[in-house]
């Protein structure tokens, strides 16, 4: 349990090793949304999941939006005396690694998005956050996480996304939500700025960003879609998942921009 500015954030680490890997979990999530794969490379790495701030074993103290949750991140690299740590982020939390790349780039080291929503981020959050905080709520994301699924996504893992992201505190989701105009403002910024260490997209069979405009922005831009998944990929092919992990560590390792 770590304390950052006002509220108390829970990480999970195991293994040793470099580089070390940081997972960060999407809206309204928690840190087992990436469990296989910090159960696979902390057998070589250094591995720390944890969750974001409001969201799973974290207290829910402050602002929840994703550049104090990006800030969040690097309090908890800077604690645990990290260094400089390959990302990844599934969903919203690939955008908060963009933000954690723009606002301290001395911590990152590479960047994985898991099929998140670059270039799309702001399109209906404002009316997301405003429904969200009407209701009380976060019923009015049931239509949005219905959509994640595809044909083999199995019940269990449905069932499962239902009751951690519609049981999330209102404030939180909608909190999360509420800077999402920052990635419309500064898309191409931040992608240009990740486009300066080696980067990995991850993608479901039905991407939820648009892969199109990173093959337009970026010139080193890795991108794997993942067939048959829905959008938490992760848990439906772990072992797919598992190995372009790996194999982007052979991109980081032959990177001559990475400093050894």
């Amino acid at each position: 349990m770590i304390p950052v500015d006002g509220a108390t954030l829970a990480a999970y680490e195991h293994g040793a090793g470099g580089p070390p890997f940081v997972f960060v979990h999407g809206l309204a999530c928690d840190h087992t949304f990436w469990q296989p794969q910090f159960e696979d490379l902390s057998r070589d790495h250094r591995c720390v999941s944890l969750d974001l701030r409001g969201c799973g074993a974290s207290s829910s103290e402050g602002l929840y939006d994703t550049t104090r949750q990006a800030d969040d991140v690097a309090a908890v690299i800077l604690a645990l005396r990290l260094g400089p740590s390959i990302i990844v982020g599934h969903s919203l939390g690939g955008l908060v690694a963009l933000l954690l790349n723009d606002r301290h780039p001395e911590l990152v080291l590479g960047i994985v998005t898991g099929d998140s929503p670059i270039r799309k981020a702001g399109l209906g959050a404002e009316r997301a956050v405003e429904a969200i905080r009407g209701a009380g709520s976060t019923e009015p994301l049931r239509a949005l996480v219905e959509g994640f699924w595809a044909e083999a996504t199995p019940e269990p893992l449905k069932e499962r996304v239902r009751e951690v992201m519609l049981g999330c505190p209102p404030d939180v989701a909608a909190g999360m939500l509420a800077d999402a105009s920052v990635f419309a403002e500064r898309g191409r910024d931040l992608l240009k700025a990740a486009d300066a260490r080696p980067f990995m997209a991850i993608w479901a069979e039905k991407p939820l960003g648009d892969p199109a405009w990173i093959r337009e922005v970026m010139m080193f831009a890795r991108q794997e879609p993942i067939a048959g998944t829905g959008h938490f990929f992760q848990l439906e092919q772990p072992a797919i998942t598992n190995a372009l992990l790996r194999a982007f560590l052979d991109d980081v390792e032959r990177d001559p921009r990475v400093s050894r």
